[in-house]
């Protein structure tokens, strides 16, 4: 049986509560209101809404005040809170966020934007709930095993591994997700309640910005689903004669406009037509994912070289960077879910770590290796290799 979601309405002025209730009501969501922060704080020392909307120039208890008290409460701490006010200044629209506010809507709102941004925010929270429950279900199941003598002795290594590669991915789904969605919804946002006092320049910036956000979330959704399906044994392996020189080719095309914008210089060393025993798709993504991480982390007017040599029965291509490089320590951790490698590019590019880990799994998969060698502040050089055709 679905439960109603509930959402409690904080304003000092009665109309708006109802105008908000008779809203909300109408599409099926149970409203509770309250006309001061003090009241609102009452009810949630009782009762956890799925929502809150909140004003902030109340008498008593500030909007401000209300939100922070929250935020030390732990019990309360994750509430989703949607500022609903007309303080539509910018400085009061990046206080809001940065006090850990999901939203900001400005008055006089309209009711479909309104509606909207709470069906987006209760279906987040609902979505957040599902990790945690999978999340318990999880360590029920680890407490469960531990109970068991026989299994801890067989299997203690690898349920730490698998745990430790759980955790990882949840932080990468609500941490690194997370930044890219909220900078979307903070650039929409300011587009919208300012778009009339942004210059051309600032809306090119913004528009900008959100299109670096989405891709970033792409990207990351993409990794995310392939590693899980190599994970589920769903991502089969077709090995299949795969020609590296086109693969190459169709890899650094995809990176043209980065390239141009950061002006590396890329070369290509690879001869004669060079076919591997391999997934195409796999080849594909992994090549992609070596050749996007050498320019995210190589300053701008650096070089990246790609290269293929062959031995009789293997080819290998290796993809050195003139970038910022890595220390050994960092060196032992690239390959492993359960580690936390991510670190931004030269210019901020935004970076999980994710897609040397799928690219390290997916090769393995083909019967092929990859490995890294790197000095800190010269570069790095990966190298993928496979069986020849």
């Amino acid at each position: 049986m679905e439960i109603t979601p509930t959402i409690l309405a904080v304003d000092d002025n009665p109309r708006n509560l109802q105008l908000i209730s008779s809203l909300l009501s109408g599409k099926g969501y149970k409203v509770v209101v309250a006309n001061s922060g003090e009241n609102a704080l009452k009810y949630l020392g009782i009762k956890q809404p799925d929502l809150l909307l909140l004003d902030i120039m109340m008498p008593g208890l500030s909007g401000y005040e209300v939100l922070e008290t929250i935020k030390k409460n732990p019990d309360i701490v994750d509430l989703p809170v949607i500022f609903l006010t007309a303080k539509s200044e910018l400085s009061d629209i990046v206080k809001g966020f940065a006090m850990g506010a999901v939203d900001y809507i400005t008055k006089p709102f309209k009711s479909e934007e309104l509606l909207a941004r709470v069906e987006t925010h209760i279906e987040l929270k609902r979505m957040r709930n599902q990790l945690s429950e999978n999340n318990n279900a999880l360590l029920k199941l680890n407490q469960e095993l531990t109970e068991s003598k026989e299994i801890i002795k067989k299997d203690a290594e690898k349920l730490a591994k698998l745990n430790a590669e759980k955790d990882r991915f949840f932080s990468i789904i609500s941490h690194d997700l997370r930044n890219p969605f909220n900078g979307c919804l903070m650039a929409t946002e300011l587009l919208f309640t300012r778009f009339n006092e942004l210059s051309p320049e600032e809306i090119s910036a913004f528009i900008a910005a959100l299109h670096d956000a989405a891709t970033n979330m792409n990207k990351l959704l993409e990794n995310l689903l392939n590693w899980a399906q190599l994970q589920m044994g769903t991502l089969k392996t077709k090995l299949q004669p795969v020609d590296l020189s086109i693969a190459i080719s169709n890899a650094v095309e995809l990176q043209k406009s980065v390239v141009m914008k950061k002006d590396i210089t890329i070369t290509q060393k690879i001869g004669s037509p060079a076919k591997a025993k391999a997934d195409q798709g796999m080849v594909d993504m992994v090549l992609r994912n070596l050749i996007s991480n050498a320019i995210k982390f190589t300053p701008a007017g650096g070089k990246v070289v790609i290269q293929v040599e062959e031995t009789a029965h293997e080819i290998a291509v290796s993809v050195k960077d003139s970038g910022i490089g890595m220390n050994k320590a960092l060196q032992n951790k690239l390959f492993r879910i359960n580690e936390k490698v991510s670190r931004p590019g030269t210019e901020g590019e935004q970076s999980t770590g994710l897609g040397l880990v799928l690219s390290f799994d997916m090769t393995q998969r083909m019967n092929g290796s990859l490995g890294v060698e790197s000095e800190e502040g010269k570069g790095s050089t990966f190298t993928l290799t496979l069986p020849k055709a």
